[in-house]
């Protein structure tokens, strides 16, 4: 099977280079599929194919990471997804009354939108940031002590995104 029209040359690179830096193959699964998911943005059954034909990866291994890490995605992403952590600091601190607020203008834009509407919300069990609680990534940006007052100002700027 060939991988030219499924992964780049530099994706495939990586996965040789993960597949030799670990003493089993079984080890690479991590950060090759975080590789894939940093290039295409998600993991799909077809990349779980060729990781199975071309490299020599369990199907069921490779699925069976899949499922069990929130952090892979298994379907496309809308255009700005919304990763908010729901753990105890985070709930001490109003995320659920933020989560509430975020999760009504989703809906606001999916009513208008459909499947076209630009965010999505995904619960995360910790950024790692309680310091700074609640938190959320928007994309891969960071965004610290979300409030109910404040997280309309920070969509707004991803919605002006093109």
């Amino acid at each position: 099977m060939s991988v030219d029209n499924i992964f780049s040359s530099a994706l495939q690179t990586k996965i040789k280079s993960e597949l030799a830096r670990y003493e089993t193959k079984r080890s690479s699964i991590l950060p090759i599929l975080h590789a894939i998911q940093d290039e295409l943005d998600w993991v799909q059954d077809s990349h779980v194919d060729t990781l199975e034909s071309v490299y020599g990866l369990s199907r069921v291994h490779v699925k069976e990471v899949l499922t069990f890490y929130k952090a892979y995605r298994q379907e496309k992403p809308r255009k700005h997804p919304i990763q908010f952590c729901d753990n105890i600091v985070c709930c001490m601190m109003g995320a659920k009354d933020v989560m509430k607020k975020i999760e009504g203008h989703i809906k606001k834009l999916e009513a208008k939108h459909g499947e076209n509407a630009p965010f999505e919300m995904i619960g995360v069990p910790c950024l790692g940031v309680c310091d700074q609680a609640p938190a959320m990534l928007v994309n891969k940006d960071r965004h610290h002590k979300v409030t109910v007052d404040n997280v309309d100002q920070i969509l707004e700027k991803y919605a002006s995104l093109k």
